[in-house]
């Protein structure tokens, strides 16, 4: 339920209603004053009470901006539907969070029923049952206002629940319904639905239906859940007002014939507007596009143009009710928003050109969204598992050629880890004195077996590098003749590192199982001495 404050002052200030310590409240100024039209909305009026209309009613507000709201200094009016006879309640101490309800009603402040959250008392009297007009206003400022001709006994008014809560929709009388059969009771004989969504209305389908081969019938409407928004162009490589286009997934059959789109719920514009029947059948895609150059085959208008920046949303709906809504912010020239058969969202694939330097597949099913692997994760077999990094007492740096002589340095220069245990080598650094360092990056996991000899390399090619085979892993940094050390690691850790003042020409420096130093002296490839890849004999 909304966050709701009282204070002692505010309950005084209830108590006393409009006596003189509510005219002290009233001659406030400023606490609303950032408030704009829209931010608080009427979605729910109970006026009509079982019975004795006594303390069962209540008005329900909804918090339609983006943060939490304090109601403070703004009126609650209750007027004849002239705006006549009006009285009025100023708030004190209450607040509604983003996106929340906010109850307030006519109950003693100490006897409030559980889904009241504020107590006006009686400084409204009793809400009228017809021709009446509930408003919102913060000084002069109109912050919403809806008004109703008339009331059932025991059943509150709602706003279509099935309507996203909006000053401008909820003007429209037909937005409105009273609390349909099959509601929980709020108390015993009252029906309503006060800080919870509200109750869908029924809809009345567009009257004379459509004309199919000459013949006019019925339009076969849609419900929610039967449309799905799937793929979007909001900013092609080309005129965004000719190459935008949305496509619709319906999952039954039906008649597009007063479907609407647009940019949000308040902005719905009907996109199939024709005497004609446009039937579609179930899993159909239908593509709306800005112009018939906008995708290789566009079924109907796109009648508003796509946001290329910030956070923007699509919405398809009927006669105002929002039936699919998608959220995205930003986008990638030329690549279409897809959501593929496990809601997952991404862009599209740089594989499915649909035309020149466009990609998506407008008209068509999406394909599955690449994985996106979190912190910590790699590849394995085609199925994400958590990276196995090894402890500084499971990897030694066991030997390297840091001076060959039968290439040059650049080609010739290597190094070789020995890993004790099945470990990946994902996000292994190694650096030296220099800061350059060489990352092992990449979404596969890079496993290595126990006991094996990783040899990292300058150049791959054993025709170029004296005769190396078998290198592993690319190494990137140059390894100094002298004064050098190098590191091994892993985020913040350390796992090993070496230092040497001077290497020898063509000798690989060797580190054996003891933990000894000494030259290297089997020959491999051209003629340098080493053992790369492969285990280090005992020191002398």
């Amino acid at each position: 339920m909304a966050g709701v404050r009282k204070t002692t002052r505010g309950v005084l200030c209830l108590m006393l209603m409009l006596g003189a310590c509510a005219r002290e409240e009233l001659s406030a100024t400023g606490l609303c004053d950032d408030l704009v039209a829209g931010d608080v909305v009427i979605t729910e009026v109970h006026a009509n009470p079982d019975g004795s209309d006594g303390i069962g009613e209540y008005v329900e507000l909804f918090n339609a901006s983006r943060s939490p709201l304090t109601l403070d200094g703004l009126t609650l009016t209750s007027s004849r539907s002239d705006g006549t006879g009006a009285k009025a309640h100023r708030f004190f101490g209450a607040s509604i969070d983003a996106g929340d309800y906010l109850v307030v009603g006519n109950a003693p402040f100490d006897s409030m029923p559980a889904h009241l959250d504020y107590s006006y008392g009686d400084t409204l009297g009793n809400l009228r049952n017809s021709n009446a007009r509930i408003s919102i206003r913060c000084g002069e400022q109109l912050i919403d206002e809806v008004s109703y001709e008339s009331t059932s006994d025991g059943r509150a008014r709602e706003l279509d629940g099935r309507l996203a809560p909006d000053h401008e929709l909820n003007d429209e009388v037909t937005h409105w319904c009273t609390t349909p059969e099959g509601v929980d009771a709020v108390s015993p004989g009252n029906f309503g639905t006060p800080g919870t969504s509200n109750s869908p209305c029924a809809f009345d389908p567009p009257q004379g239906g459509c004309l199919e081969s000459g013949m006019r019938r019925a339009i076969r409407t849609l419900e929610q859940g039967e449309v799905h928004l799937r793929e979007w162009m909001a900013n092609p490589a080309g005129a965004d007002a000719d190459l935008e286009w949305v496509e619709v997934l319906f999952s039954v059959e039906a008649d597009l014939n007063g479907f609407q789109l647009g940019p949000a719920p308040n902005a719905l514009a009907t996109a199939v507007d024709q005497d004609e029947c446009f039937p579609v059948g179930a899993g159909e895609r239908v593509v709306f596009g800005a112009s018939p150059a906008a995708a290789p085959r566009v079924d109907a208008e796109l009648g508003f143009s796509l946001g290329n920046s910030g956070e923007r949303s699509i919405v398809a709906g009927l006669d105002g009710v929002v039936l699919d809504q998608v959220d995205y912010e930003g986008t990638v020239e030329g690549r279409a928003w897809q959501l593929d058969p496990e809601d997952e969202l991404c862009v599209a694939s740089m594989q499915d050109a649909y035309i020149s330097e466009n990609f998506g597949t407008p008209g068509e099913s999406n394909p599955i969204c690449p994985l996106v692997l979190g912190p910590g994760m790699c590849m394995a077999q085609s199925a994400p598992r958590p990276i196995v990094s090894p402890s500084p007492a499971e990897v030694r740096i066991t030997e390297w050629m840091a001076n060959p002589l039968e290439v040059g340095n650049r080609d010739g220069e290597w190094l070789e880890v020995r890993f004790d245990r099945v470990v990946d080598l994902n996000g292994l650094v190694l650096s030296d004195l220099s800061s350059s360092s060489n990352a092992i990056e990449g979404e596969n996991c890079v496993e290595v077996v126990a006991g094996a000899h990783v040899l990292f390399a300058r150049n791959a090619n054993p025709l170029e590098n004296g005769g190396l085979d078998g290198v592993d892993q690319e190494l990137s940094l140059s390894l100094n003749n002298s004064n050098e050390t190098i590191a091994l690691s892993i985020g913040d850790q350390a796992l090993d590192s070496v230092s040497y003042e001077r290497s020898k020409v063509g000798i690989a420096t060797q580190v054996d199982v003891l933990g000894n130093v000494c030259d290297a002296s089997q020959a491999y490839g051209d003629g340098d001495l080493g053992t790369p890849g492969a285990p280090n004999p005992p020191c002398p």
